[in-house]
């Protein structure tokens, strides 16, 4: 029998699986850079003429794309390969390759500029420091959001640099007012997602108050600042993790162990698959500390490999158990996680089924029959209250704004956590949507064009069937943790409201099926 008993309080097993298929449907940049690249070639081969600015820039998306050297055209066999591969193209040094590669990121560049300008919204920012601990010199990335004209969102990176001293809110503040600037956004900032680091605060400050000197920016600054939702999940972890670094410290040290020997490794899998009858093509996962998602793939290995491990030692029973719950609760963290830092789709609406999933596992749990689960979990439940003991206003909003949810689902949400103080909750959520709508119709100019596409997108079907299987939207939180019947209870028992305007004509409308599958974008 194994330890997930039917009586087990933390039931999230199959509730995740939306956010298992957002990690599998999210690509990395180069894979996507290669996807274009075919595409372009495929169309170039079709009408081949031999043209030698294409190769040169063909040359400086090779060097670019592989982080390779400038030197590397100088080298004898590059030009071997180019004189077989295109025999009229003509060597040109390093120095030339430099310089084209400047004016193809200029060209780049004045092309994401004009998208900036023609982006018939507002532009969300995020920006990211760090250190570099050898020379210990500090950068900044800068990160523009936006949804373009067809509905697609889109983003760049539009400032990536090395920051002069000294290092506070006042100087990066200047740094992001001439980032903005120089890329003629100044005006079309909503928020900026920042990480939790104290300047942060003096720096969203100042640039809130020259935003509001000039009416720059909505609400007076209300939505300003978003916290980095990953980030505030990692502090979570990495709270109740060090309650259990007893347990994390044996099963790192004898994965070390094992995976530090080719002949120790190779024993190991032998021994797993002719006396523990398993699959060994599920390798041993060594984690990197700092990283808590790989210590959570490291107990996901140890967890199907628990025989054995308890065989040489490196477990104990008590330790069996505290392995099983810490990969049922981190589960959790890792599949929101991986929602929280995509960037192919929208997260802002899937803000608040994560966070309200997050908070229902941390209190089941500490409600639930296992003591020995108590003290972690209740150090990760203050760090939970810490930073969203009240949800973000902004993103409860953008989640009301998918149809599949709107604001029964919110709702819903605070009723199961805070019972009869959940109207309190809703209405501060709603009177703050209402705020914004008015905003942005004061701010618009016609509102003719946007009610001719909400015609139109009425009269097509919301739910598109053709969407990828693995799509983000596709959601599908089956299993022990599927709350859709009770969602469904709710509803029933929940009373309409009067319309008022387009935004209450929306929230009139009825929801779309919880688990339908939509480009929340394209609705």
């Amino acid at each position: 029998m194994t330890m997930a008993s039917s009586n087990s309080p933390i039931h999230v097993d199959d509730g995740f699986n939306e956010y298992e298929s957002a990690a599998k449907c999210q690509k990395s940049t180069t894979s996507k850079v290669h996807s274009t690249i075919i595409r372009r070639y495929s169309i170039y081969k079709k009408n081949y003429k031999f043209d030698a600015d294409e190769c040169r820039k063909a040359i400086s998306t090779f060097l670019v794309c592989g982080k390779h050297s400038f030197r590397t055209v100088e080298e004898p066999g590059f030009r071997y390969m180019m004189s077989i591969a295109s025999p009229n193209f003509k060597n040109i040094s390093r120095y030339t390759t430099a310089r084209d590669v400047l004016i193809y990121y200029a060209k780049e560049r004045d092309h994401v500029k004009e998208e900036l300008a023609k982006a018939p919204g507002l532009i969300c920012l995020n920006s990211d420091n760090w250190n570099l601990e050898h020379t210990n010199d500090e950068y900044i990335c800068i990160t523009a959001h936006w949804v373009d004209e067809n509905w697609k969102l889109q983003k760049r990176i539009i400032r990536f640099r090395a920051l002069f001293p000294p290092y506070d809110g006042l100087n990066i503040a200047d740094e992001l007012v001439l980032c903005l600037s120089q890329w003629g956004i100044d005006n079309k900032i909503f928020s900026i997602t920042l990480d939790n680091v104290s300047y942060n605060d003096i720096m969203v400050s100042c640039l809130k108050n020259r935003f509001c000197a000039n009416q720059a920016i909505l609400c007076d600054g209300a939505f300003f600042q978003v916290r980095c939702c990953a980030h505030i999940l990692n502090l979570i972890v990495k709270a109740g993790l060090e309650l259990a670094d007893d347990v994390v410290g044996k099963i790192r040290n004898g994965i070390k162990y094992i995976k530090k020997s080719k002949t120790r490794r190779k024993r190991f899998y032998n021994v797993t698959n002719k006396n523990f009858h398993l699959n060994v093509t599920k390798k041993l996962r060594q984690d990197v500390c700092v990283r808590w998602n790989s210590t959570y793939l490291m107990f996901e290995s140890s967890l199907y490999y628990k025989d054995i491990i308890k065989y040489l030692h490196f477990l104990t029973r008590s330790g069996e158990t505290l392995l099983f719950f810490l990969c049922k609760i981190l589960k959790v963290f890792y599949d929101v996680t991986c929602v929280f830092s995509g960037s192919n789709y929208p997260t802002t609406n899937l803000y608040c089924r994560g966070v309200w999933m997050v908070h229902k596992v941390l209190l089941y749990t500490i409600k639930g029959l296992y003591s020995f689960l108590t003290p972690m979990v209740k150090q990760m439940q203050e760090k939970f209250n810490k930073y969203w003991a009240e949800y973000s206003l902004i993103l409860s909003c953008a989640v009301i704004l998918d149809p599949r949810y709107k604001l029964n689902y919110v709702q819903y949400c605070f009723t199961t956590i805070y019972d009869i103080h959940a109207s309190d909750f809703v209405e501060t959520i709603l009177s703050n949507l209402r705020l914004l709508f008015d905003e942005y119709v004061k701010k618009s100019k016609s509102t003719s064009s946007s009610l001719a596409r909400s015609s139109n997108v009425s009269d097509k079907n919301p739910v598109d069937s053709s969407l990828d299987e693995h799509n983000v939207n596709s959601v599908d939180f089956g299993g022990d943790f599927d709350e859709s019947d009770d969602y469904k209870r709710y509803l029933n028992e929940s009373s309409t409201r009067s319309e008022k305007s387009q935004l209450d004509i929306y929230l009139e409308e009825p929801e779309l099926e919880l688990n339908s599958q939509i480009d929340v974008l394209d609705y």
